[in-house]
């Protein structure tokens, strides 16, 4: 009865981890330190932590996107190694796999393209 208990509060408190995205929250907060690297002697890293929940509130409540670890040039760069023959667009898989591996996870599984396999980077862009 007791190990039971213990498992439905385990199931309840990853319901709400993933209901919240908590991890989501946390894999972008050690992101941005990771790649702002704030200094202990300078910044301190909490202070930059709360800057940066700050602007997340902040695109939150204007109904914008988050901020990004990394610039549009810098994405469609990505984009473009993804299609290196130009042809504008990169199969679902190509995608997917691409904003998976800049820590995206909940995205648009149904981009405008998908049903012809070709995704094109407008759709890549807004996503990343």
């Amino acid at each position: 009865m007791i190990e039971q208990d213990i498992i439905n509060r385990q199931n309840e408190a990853e319901d709400y981890l993933k209901k919240h995205k908590i991890n989501d929250l946390f894999i972008n907060i050690t992101s941005h330190l990771v790649f702002n690297k704030p200094a202990i002697s300078k910044d301190d890293p909490n202070e930059s932590i709360i800057e940066f929940l700050e602007k997340l509130k902040k695109s939150k409540m204007a109904n914008l996107y988050a901020p990004s670890l990394i610039e549009d040039q810098n994405l469609q760069s990505i984009f473009g190694m993804l299609d290196p023959s130009g042809k504008g667009f990169v199969t679902y898989r190509q995608y997917a796999e691409a904003l998976k591996t800049l820590g995206i996870f909940d995205f648009d599984t149904d981009p405008e393209g998908r049903s012809e396999d070709k995704v094109k980077m407008d759709a890549f862009l807004r996503e990343a």
